[in-house]
């Protein structure tokens, strides 16, 4: 798939088209050998573009929280049905359930306001080297091809988005426990500068790696065949505006792994060091149960 191809997608996916009164109707994820279910980040873009459909142009999401209630199905489509709780001078909110064939995939609550003037604080951005300074993609695609094996191709042509993990272990060999994980992450190709499109596209990014680091944690790794790994819930606060055409930088760190789940924080930031975005999610993180003997 070349990259305007999987740029495309990804758009596309965000093209969600009013059916009915409040009712909105998403695009059908692919299954693939590497998606089974319909990822968490498409089922968060969705949601928050049907959402955003029903509040005024200058009052763009400033917050949103879900529940990942089943997994989706790849192949179906995804109905959004969005109520209004609330219609204030400052603040909207917007209830959005996540429907596949009359049963709850995900819900979502996402809140909308008007940037007001005023102080500002955040805390600074870890030190990290540009993402001028890594070897080019190709490059580090096939250090990982050549370690994880050709199967890991397809992934890597067909995502939209592009990596540089600046403290990840190698994607198939596990690791001794550390600290927060800092990755550089960008879409592909040029896209729109409508803010609402953009905090939809780092809503889909923000899911794609944040769990990794309780994984990494207990010394698992990606794809990990001993451990049960699923999102729980997500939240993700937007704090300053940001151009997804230039690399952002994503710090993961894991809070806490305990009674079967993990619980994950990120930070979003530009090159220039602004404080964009945070993040918090929980998953599922356990030892799946071994097959009977014949």
């Amino acid at each position: 798939m070349s990259e305007a191809t999987a740029r495309e997608d990804l758009l596309a996916l965000l093209d969600v088209r009013e059916t009915g009164e409040g009712v909105f109707t998403g695009a059908a994820a692919v299954s693939s050998a590497f998606r089974t279910r319909v990822f968490g980040g498409q089922l968060l873009a969705q949601a928050l573009a049907a959402a955003s459909f029903t509040v005024p142009d200058d009052a763009p999401a400033h917050s949103l929280h879900a529940y990942f209630a089943r997994p989706g199905i790849p192949g179906r489509p995804i109905e959004y049905e969005v109520t209004a709780m609330r219609d204030g001078q400052s603040f909207l909110l917007r209830n959005v359930a996540a429907v596949q064939r009359d049963e709850l995939t995900c819900h979502l609550i996402a809140s909308f306001g008007r940037d007001q003037a005023g102080a500002e604080f955040q805390p600074p951005m870890p030190e990290t080297p540009p993402p001028e300074t890594f070897p080019p993609e190709d490059e580090r695609n096939a250090r990982l091809i050549a370690r994880a094996g050709e199967s890991m191709r397809k992934l890597f042509e067909s995502s939209p988005v592009e990596f540089i993990s600046v403290d990840a272990p190698d994607i198939a060999e596990r690791s001794e426990p550390r600290g927060p994980i800092r990755s550089w992450i960008r879409i592909r190709q040029s896209t729109p500068k409508d803010p609402i499109v953009q905090r939809c596209l780092l809503a889909y990014c923000s899911d794609l790696s944040l769990i990794e680091p309780s994984v990494r944690a207990i010394g698992g790794m990606f794809g990990d065949p001993e451990l049960q790994v699923a999102s729980l819930d997500h939240a993700l606060w937007f704090h300053r505006p940001f151009d997804f055409d230039d690399w952002l930088l994503f710090v993961a760190e894991s809070l806490s792994v305990a009674g079967g789940r993990g619980l994950n924080r990120g930070s979003v930031y530009t090159r220039d060091g602004a404080l964009v975005a945070s993040a918090t999610q929980e998953g599922v993180m356990r030892k799946r149960n071994p097959l009977p003997d014949p």
